[in-house]
């Protein structure tokens, strides 16, 4: 697995904080690189990752063995996959560390851009 795995880019972004007026101030970007597989969905991939059907927003897979981080409360932002021109945001990660080939695989959805980063 590991041989098919390139470099690419992920926009994490530091914890933001409430100020004393009670506004929402967002945490500062950065970017890492890691080594990555990233692969179309499946048929049963898509159905579990967009339930409802709706098939209109793209959907990738990563292989890594960085994990990824989704947003995972209110006030917490995903890890978002710079790839090919697109930004996709993680919105699942599953670890799979037998001690054989450990790795993560996430799940990310295509950022359709409004214009808010």
């Amino acid at each position: 697995m590991m041989g098919f795995r390139r470099p690419v880019q992920i926009e994490r972004r530091t914890g933001g904080a409430w100020t004393e007026e009670g506004t929402w101030t967002k945490g500062t970007v950065f970017t890492v690189t890691v080594s990555a597989s990233v692969q179309p969905l499946n048929a049963k991939e898509y159905t579990m990752i967009q339930p409802e059907g709706d098939h209109t927003v793209r959907a990738v897979k990563i292989y890594t063995d960085t994990e990824l981080f989704p947003a995972k409360e209110p006030g917490t932002e995903a890890d978002v996959l710079l790839w090919r021109g697109i930004r996709w945001r993680i919105v699942q990660c599953d670890p799979f560390q037998s001690g054989v080939i450990s790795h993560f695989r996430a799940y990310a959805l295509e950022v359709m851009d409004r214009g808010d980063g």
